[in-house]
């Protein structure tokens, strides 16, 4: 892509590339738009996981009521920026297709998954402890998820690269 410049700065330039294609498609397509069958799954999920560990939430759309508050899975709440992080990575890793293709179907459904467990947990916190839901959701989870992204790409490419 770049002749003559270090593999790691063609992998930065190659995984920003795909970060904007990603962002630019989001845009221009006004996929957040387009999502709420995907936050009306997450939600009806995230319900049933906070049911399975005692919690007592309630579902209304894409809505999970826990007592007096209302957690709304939007858009962002889908994981989907988590997803185009973590594909940009795989994508842009210098590795052959078939390598990337198996990234990817192992770790977009693993992420996922880790979202939906991140929200029936937000739920349950609720109910415990409604005061640390603020905390647990801006900072606890969103670390979580980054440095899960981070250990899933890198070993990802460690075993494939």
């Amino acid at each position: 892509m770049l002749k003559g410049a270090s593999p790691g700065l063609s992998f930065g330039v190659r995984f920003f590339s795909y970060l904007l294609a990603f962002s630019v498609v989001f845009w221009a397509f006004s996929l957040h738009l387009h999502l709420e069958p995907v936050q009306r799954g997450i939600a009806w999920l995230s319900v049933l996981g906070q049911h399975l560990v005692g919690g007592d939430a309630q579902l209304q759309g894409t809505n999970i009521i826990i007592r007096t508050l209302i957690m709304n899975v939007n858009h962002e709440c889908t994981g989907v920026f988590v997803i185009m992080l973590y594909a940009g990575f795989v994508l842009a890793y210098p590795t052959s297709w078939l390598a990337r293709l198996g990234g990817l179907a192992i770790g977009v459904p693993a992420l996922c998954l880790v979202n939906v467990v991140r929200l029936a947990t937000l739920a349950r916190i609720v109910e415990v402890y409604p005061g640390a839901f603020f905390y647990f959701h801006e900072y606890v989870w969103q670390g979580i998820f980054m440095v899960l992204v981070l250990v899933g790409a890198i070993s990802w490419a460690e075993r494939f690269g």
